[in-house]
């Protein structure tokens, strides 16, 4: 087996899987771990002045070898921090990311409008990974057509959910798989997605390596 876990808040070790782990501005012991990481300032942590203070260290973080992503970074609406001063947040890191090459990460909350709006308007070259994604056919379709990957966790074992629903149309080649912080291994993940969408368990492991490639021109 050779697994992708493209976000996860928890090292660990496994010698099938090859993990982004995420690490927050004050959290930077964790880039001399032996993974690759992300780096970025999350939207529940944009909060008064402090911001942009954070924002330095993560620009300074991110020129590690080891750091692949930005991120996580994004919009939420179900947290009580002022949305014009996470946008101003959002809009640094996608600069970040931009001057480096390096995709961000991406949380959305009650936002994907707001964020299709903004990869619509924006030139930038870099694919965006939108990480545990849970919207509609259209928004997602929208997304992938602006070369956005959408990754998919444990949501998947939630037949009533949107992300369950579209899973199963979505063109492979725009995929990735999650642990995020949500007590299934990435094994898991794998083998329901392959069982949801009726196909070979290494036939999926071999395309999301093609995806993981693509993405990060590896």
């Amino acid at each position: 087996m050779n697994y992708i876990d493209i976000h996860t808040h928890t090292w660990y070790q496994d010698p099938d899987t090859t993990l982004i782990l995420n690490v927050f501005p004050d959290e930077q012991d964790k880039l001399e771990l032996p993974a690759f990481c992300s780096v970025g300032l999350h939207p529940w942590h944009v909060s008064g002045a402090s911001w942009e203070k954070q924002i330095e260290k993560v620009r300074t973080a991110a020129t590690k070898r080891n750091v692949l992503c930005i991120g996580e970074t994004g919009l939420d609406k179900a947290v009580n921090n002022s949305f014009e001063t996470q946008q101003m947040a959002f809009s640094a890191q996608l600069a970040i990311a931009e001057s480096l090459k390096k995709p961000p990460v991406i949380h959305c909350v009650r936002s994907y409008s707001e964020l299709l709006a903004i990869r619509k308007k924006s030139d930038q070259s870099i694919p965006w990974i939108f990480h545990w994604f849970n919207a509609d056919e259209h928004t997602a379709r929208e997304l992938i057509r602006k070369n956005c990957y959408l990754s998919f966790g444990h949501i998947l074992f939630n037949e009533r959910s949107k992300a369950f629903s579209v899973f199963k149309t979505l063109p492979a080649d725009h995929v990735f798989f999650e642990t995020d912080d949500a007590g299934y291994s990435i094994g898991e993940i794998y083998s329901r997605a392959a069982g949801i969408r009726k196909i070979s368990l290494s036939s999926l492991e071999s395309q999301i390596m093609d995806n993981f490639g693509c993405c990060f021109q590896l």
